[in-house]
């Protein structure tokens, strides 16, 4: 994938994780805190996975 389509997934990943994590926090279930710590985790896979498929310029 070209960077351009990279920094559209990744930015679009990102704001999917942040909205995640506020609606996590808001209603406050149990487990909240390991489960907004795995939005994180999750959100960061996603970059890392798809950094792998960017071509080299």
């Amino acid at each position: 994938m070209s960077k351009k389509t990279f920094n559209l997934v990744v930015g679009v990943a990102g704001g999917v994780a942040a909205i995640a994590s506020a609606v996590v926090t808001y209603f406050n279930p149990t487990y909240a805190v390991q489960t907004v710590a795995a939005i994180g985790v999750g959100s960061t896979a996603i970059t890392e996975i798809c950094s792998l498929f960017v071509k080299a310029a």
